[in-house]
């Protein structure tokens, strides 16, 4: 009976995860953005709008999860996110109201981050399968890219036909994922104490980053990771740089979600292989910089080929950080990871913003891959970490 419920959970879990990036804006919405007026700069300030918006969020709507429903959180998340789509519809150009819809997908999804990490951990030691995070995470992940691949394909070619298509008809599978969340399993929190308020659990988990020195180094590096995981909201402006068909975009970003799918799924096979955190940085770094001092089409490939390298490493951080958590405020201390995240990453984005304004969109790319190549050797530096729990 518990290994029914077990299989029914993870079931039920991969598919609303899946959905709730089952987007068929995601193949052309920052394109979009330019087709109907915007510039570099102000698809930037845009970006960073919805990052501040999501840091802003993201730690509350962690220690919320800890304190009330994960699963009505998961179940609440998709409606959020799937008003964005409504006010880019309807937006025709207006910056504010296009900021506004950020404004409610960054709800969205501050209301699911952190909070499914953690239900998914719960469950995970209420069943006795603990040890099977990175392997599930890494599924979780795999399927989330091959949704994100189907729906891709079928956004450019909506878009192709309208492009106001692909925008309004992403609001279905958000509607889908919900329902899914609505029948995830609940399992009790780990050492969850319900007398410890609002406030409480925001304390205690700032309190455990700082005075563990693997969860402060875990935390840099998913944070760095996660920059430069930001630079593909770019890549559309690339494709458009060296003058790839707008049809194609969906080809190429299912490409990118296939590749990334990939990664996540063997994720777990190289949690043993410490080497890979400070070797995989170089050859990314490299090929990013190649990607913007030489762009042209085909070296679309390259940026495809640094994404796949690097995507194995957000899943093993990820799965590091789980387990040096000890305290019950799961979801907020995940959250706060990708708080800082959000704060860090919207400035990144003025920063591309201004260099794609100032010089060209490859700019960034190359200077991404000189800063991954710099961060690789502080990797290296403390190397011993990664061998460890």
């Amino acid at each position: 009976m518990e290994l029914k419920k077990y299989k029914l959970f993870i079931n039920n879990y991969f598919i609303s995860v899946a959905l709730f990036d089952f987007v068929f804006a995601y193949a052309v919405y920052t394109v979009f953005f330019s087709i109907s007026g915007l510039s570099a700069f102000q698809i930037s300030l845009l970006l960073t709008f919805w990052c501040f918006s999501a840091a802003i969020l993201e730690i509350p709507s962690g220690a919320f999860a800890d304190y009330w429903s994960r699963k009505k959180m998961m179940v609440i998340a998709p409606f959020f996110k799937s008003l964005c789509f409504v006010f880019w519809f309807f937006a025709n150009g207006n910056i504010y109201i296009l900021g506004l819809g950020f404004l409610f997908w960054a709800l969205g999804s501050s209301f699911m981050s952190g909070t499914k990490e953690a239900l998914l951990y719960d469950n995970l030691v209420y069943f006795d399968k603990k040890n099977e995070y990175a392997k599930i995470i890494g599924k979780t992940e795999f399927y989330k890219q091959i949704a994100q691949v189907i729906a891709m394909l079928s956004g450019a070619f909506m878009a192709a036909y309208n492009l106001k298509f692909a925008i309004i008809f992403s609001i279905i599978p958000l509607v889908a994922s919900s329902i899914f969340s609505y029948f995830l399993h609940q399992a009790p929190k780990i050492k969850s104490t319900n007398e410890i308020k609002y406030l409480g659990y925001i304390k205690i988990a700032f309190k455990e980053i700082r005075s563990s020195k693997i969860l402060l180094i875990l935390f840099v590096c998913s944070l760095v990771f996660g920059i430069f995981g930001n630079l593909d909201e770019f890549d559309q402006l690339y494709y458009q740089f060296v003058g790839l068909p707008i049809w194609m975009f969906g080809i190429a970003g299912a490409i990118w979600s296939g590749i990334n799918a990939t990664g996540a799924f063997f994720a777990h096979k190289f949690e043993k292989k410490h080497f890979i955190y400070f070797t995989i940085p170089i050859i990314s770094g490299i090929l990013l910089f190649i990607t913007g001092y030489f762009p042209a089409i085909w070296m679309i490939g390259a940026i495809m080929a640094s994404y796949l390298l690097i995507s194995p490493l957000h899943i093993l951080i990820d799965t590091k950080i789980q387990h040096n958590i000890s305290s019950g405020s799961r979801a907020t201390i995940t959250s706060a990871a990708k708080f800082l995240l959000e704060i860090i990453g919207g400035f990144s984005f003025l920063i591309f913003g201004v260099l794609a304004e100032k010089f060209s969109i490859p700019t960034i790319y190359w200077i991404s891959g000189l800063c991954l190549l710099v961060f690789s050797v502080w990797i290296f530096k403390v190397r011993k970490v990664f061998a460890e729990k």
